[in-house]
């Protein structure tokens, strides 16, 4: 199993003909890029916390990653979890699917900005601006060599 087919089912339930897969469409997509994101980390050598830890973990260690892109990933990355609780948890509120395609297509963004990461000389790069956040702001690095 793979992030890549949580997004290959969230396009499917964006073409659904249901509000509950077009809300379930946002959810998929949003984990389809959070374990990109995740790997991405695992990839560079970071422990990413377990459970709701996570979601953030990732969202400022992008957006601190010290490259552009990967910084806008991180934003996104953001929102689409905030767009995510909204489509879970707000179903009082009508949700179109013309949200579920944006949702997909933001995630789709978010993995394709992430895979600047997975080439030297980025990757080296991008896991030492993180090393170096980690080191000076947040005084706890999770990195292992």
């Amino acid at each position: 199993m793979t992030g890549q087919e949580f997004l290959a089912l969230a396009v499917r339930l964006a073409a659904g003909a249901t509000e509950a897969e077009w809300r379930s469409a946002t959810s998929r997509a949003y984990y389809a890029a959070f374990h990109a994101a995740r790997d991405l980390f695992r990839g560079l050598g970071f422990v990413v916390p377990r459970a709701d830890a996570a979601h953030k973990y990732l969202a400022f260690r992008l957006q601190n990653s010290g490259n552009t892109q990967l910084r806008d990933a991180g934003r996104e990355l953001d929102d689409l979890r905030q767009l995510r609780n909204e489509a879970d948890y707000d179903i009082g509120r009508s949700y179109g699917q013309h949200i579920a395609h944006s949702q997909v297509a933001l995630s789709q963004r978010i993995t394709q900005g992430l895979a600047v990461a997975a080439v030297e000389p980025t990757r080296t790069q991008v896991r030492d601006a993180m090393i170096a956040y980690e080191r000076n702001v947040l005084r706890r690095v999770t990195w292992t060599p």
